[in-house]
């Protein structure tokens, strides 16, 4: 799933934040008396963020094709007012997909990050690379019998982008959460993302 046409431009970030906004709000407020969702009003959420009105008009706006662009102390009030993390605010149907595939990926390496834990390596470097080598799944097997050829330059490529990828993981993901279980767990959904990431011919800059 891709909210994005190849027939026209792809959404601004603000626009997506826009539309969550707006959805959140619609069926996050007081229960009506039908049983339906209640929508939160404009009073309340500015009661409870200090957020101006006409601010909370502008980034609600779906009128035209201007994008939303909070600063980052309104995407925290905004969100904590309704009790979610800020960056699900921000999240892309793209993005869900991605962290959805990666949770149903997760099976293959949850044993290998916990027997990493187990063995005190999850807190070494390159937890996430480590994760995918206990697993099998990097570096890329190379052809039999083949020397230098295009099929292992592409391999070569490929190790290289996930290898990076990776540590890009490991500094967003794992670089504060010490705690072993949800350790393992974010290492293996890392480890998964990774994965589904990996281009199949990745251009590798020096």
């Amino acid at each position: 799933m891709d909210s994005r046409s190849s027939e026209s431009p792809p959404k601004p970030l603000g626009r997506f934040f826009s539309e969550n906004l707006n959805a959140v709000l619609a069926v996050a407020g007081k229960q009506r008396d039908s049983g339906a969702p209640g929508p939160v009003t404009s009073t309340r959420l500015q009661a409870e963020t200090g957020v101006a009105r006409s601010t909370l008009r502008a980034l609600k706006s779906l009128e035209d094709d201007s994008a939303a662009n909070p600063d980052l102390d309104t995407l925290e009030r905004i969100a904590e007012a309704l009790g979610v993390p800020p960056a699900f605010l921000l999240m892309r149907p793209q993005d869900w997909l991605a962290l959805g595939n990666a949770l149903g990926d997760i099976g293959h390496y949850l044993p290998a990050a916990g027997k990493l834990q187990q063995e005190g390596l999850l807190e070494a470097r390159s937890p996430v690379e480590k994760v995918l080598r206990e697993s099998n799944m990097h570096p890329d097997r190379r052809p039999i019998a083949v020397g230098a050829s295009p099929e292992v330059a592409r391999a070569n490529a490929r190790d290289e982008w996930r290898r990076r990828h990776c540590l890009t993981l490991d500094a967003l993901i794992l670089r504060q959460i010490r705690t072993p279980n949800p350790r393992v767990a974010l290492a293996a959904i890392a480890g998964a993302l990774a994965v589904r990431a990996t281009p199949n011919d990745p251009k590798i800059e020096n």
